[in-house]
């Protein structure tokens, strides 16, 4: 039980210094280890949470599956996401497009459980405001009837979340991650750590 509650104690840690500033440039910005399994970036203008799987239920994998969520930072402007300017970078370098919606229908069969496992891991921003509302929109689409979208309006009385999923040639290696979302005037660069089983 306290091992579970572990990562909710470091969020409201995390959240609660970040809703005492607002200034740009400030201390509180950047990313944060909640768990194992998901981190929390705090940008100028992007506030979200990131999960993913660790050891062999990814590694070697040739999809990298994340559970996301994202909601616009406190005091900032609303702002729009578009699907091409999400990346993640791999330990060594390479730079991966989210995949096609077409790619993601025809890999859904074999990715369901990875993402059904990795987005248990979430909601985790809706800890701080618990009266953010879903936006209803996501990239990918999570059942064959739901819509998928190009652009995410995000702002910050709410949050969006859903699967992203990067086809990773090769497969996917333990290492240093980062999850990079290009926005009007600043880039979240979200870091994470994905290892092999000890």
């Amino acid at each position: 039980m306290l091992k579970r509650l572990a990562p909710l104690v470091y969020l409201l840690v995390f959240l609660t210094g970040c809703a005492t500033s607002s200034a740009p440039g400030d201390a509180t910005y950047g990313t944060h280890v909640i768990s194992r399994n998901a981190v929390v970036h705090e940008g100028p203008e992007l506030v979200a949470a990131v999960a993913y799987l660790q050891g062999k239920s990814s590694v070697a994998d040739e999809f990298l599956v994340l559970g996301v969520e994202f909601s616009g930072a406190r005091g900032g402007r609303p702002l729009v996401i578009d699907r091409s300017a999400i990346t993640v970078r791999t330990p060594d370098g390479r730079r991966l497009p989210l995949i096609s919606e077409h790619d993601y229908r025809a890999a859904f069969p074999k990715l369901r459980v990875t993402i059904q496992r990795t987005m248990a891991f979430l909601p985790l921003l809706h800890l701080s405001h618990p009266t953010q509302v879903g936006c209803g929109r996501w990239f990918l689409a999570t059942d064959f009837g739901d819509l998928t979208y190009d652009q995410i309006p995000v702002n910050a009385m709410g949050v969006c979340s859903g699967p992203l999923v990067f086809g990773v040639h090769g497969g996917v290696q333990p290492g240093r991650w980062r999850l990079v979302i290009e926005l009007e005037e600043s880039i979240a660069d979200i870091p994470f750590e994905i290892e092999l089983d000890q």
